[in-house]
């Protein structure tokens, strides 16, 4: 498992909710549109213009089917190429950036074409930065634009009301000011009780969502919710702080990413992002997605894996928490940093 690069350093003070709808560059006719060469000023690729218009494009057609009020949240992104970076759909870009076309920003490169990170780059806006798909994990085209809905779902997660102020009030710092501590947590990993406490959630978590009979699978939930009590109570208080941090962060995320994906297999794509050599069907996709993050999630391995567990771990409990309570979703932010009151309550009295 390749460790994400979040950039919690940077993770300072975020805005309240900003609407899309009322900001230049939501709709798709507001796509990026490319003006004037000049030698000095780096140029986006044909396409790569393809893929950020086709982004724009998606983002707000499915936003709505995947989570309630996202279509409204503003979705900056900075796109790093080998021969430059590009910004887009930034209300206030900074002076450094050249205008090359509609709501499209160049300017020489600074980061790494291979980050994969949200964080507030250019004032308190949470910014989506990426590498071309060939530098990424994602690889191609189509799973790219979902990564892409990942971390436009941290958009949402980081510009709540009071967020910054919420997880400070966690103290799970301990004096570090640089927000490191995010990645860098001491978590027992290692310690046997708890991977062996972990690995046999893990496993009656895939065994509930295996199932497809529905009084066996509601006996597995409750038996899962009981056994999640357990394996948390085992922590120390700061640990399960941070545990549940990850998962409801993170883990929820990939949840999110993998039912864009589904969202997306009734989306039409525009002919020009279809005749991309390395196009694939959202139907395609979507199918193997949800099977990778399962196959993923039946081999997580907490002593190994260390925090990258939560991706698909967490993945799994949102799965889970569509059988046992649809529309779950509404009071994601009602309880923030943690599942815990789903599976103490919805769960285990199912």
């Amino acid at each position: 498992m390749a460790m994400r690069h979040k950039w919690a350093a940077f993770w300072s003070a975020f805005s309240l909710l900003l609407i899309l709808s009322n900001t230049p560059g939501t709709a798709a006719q507001d796509a990026p549109k490319l003006i004037g060469e000049d030698v000095h000023t780096p140029q986006l690729p044909p396409r790569d213009a393809v893929l950020l218009r086709e982004f724009y494009r998606l983002a707000p057609q499915i936003a709505e089917d995947v989570w309630p009020d996202w279509s409204h949240t503003l979705a900056p992104l900075l796109l790093v190429t080998n021969n430059g970076e590009f910004l887009t759909h930034h209300p206030d870009p900074p002076a450094d950036f050249e205008r090359i076309g509609d709501y499209i920003y160049a300017r020489q490169k600074h980061f790494s074409v291979n980050l994969l990170a949200t964080f507030p780059l250019f004032g308190p806006r949470p910014v989506i930065v990426i590498g071309e798909p060939e530098n990424t994990e994602a690889k191609t085209c189509t799973p790219w634009l979902i990564t892409l809905m990942h971390e436009h779902f941290h958009q949402l997660q980081h510009t709540q009301p009071g967020i910054m102020k919420e997880i400070d009030a966690l103290n799970l710092a301990h004096g570090d000011q640089t927000g490191g501590w995010m990645l860098n947590y001491r978590f027992p990993y290692d310690k046997p009780e708890v991977d062996r406490s972990f690995s046999d959630l893990r496993n009656l978590l895939v065994a509930a969502l295996g199932e497809k009979k529905e009084p066996k699978f509601r006996a597995l939930a409750q038996q899962y919710a009981l056994a999640r009590k357990r394996f948390l109570e085992q922590l120390d208080p700061e640990d399960r702080k941070y545990f549940s941090f990850q998962l409801w962060q993170e883990g929820i995320a990939r949840y999110v990413q993998v039912k864009s994906a589904e969202a997306a297999t009734h989306y039409e794509p525009s002919p020009e992002f279809a005749a991309l050599p390395d196009y694939e069907s959202f139907s395609a996709y979507a199918g193997r997605f949800r099977s990778d993050t399962m196959r993923e999630l039946s081999q997580a391995d907490l002593a190994k894996w260390k925090r990258t567990v939560v991706y698909s771990f967490g993945a799994g409990e949102g799965f889970l928490l569509d059988r046992v309570k649809p529309g779950w979703t509404e009071g994601y932010f009602k309880n923030l940093f943690t599942l815990d009151p789903y599976f103490e309550n919805d769960v285990r009295d199912h």
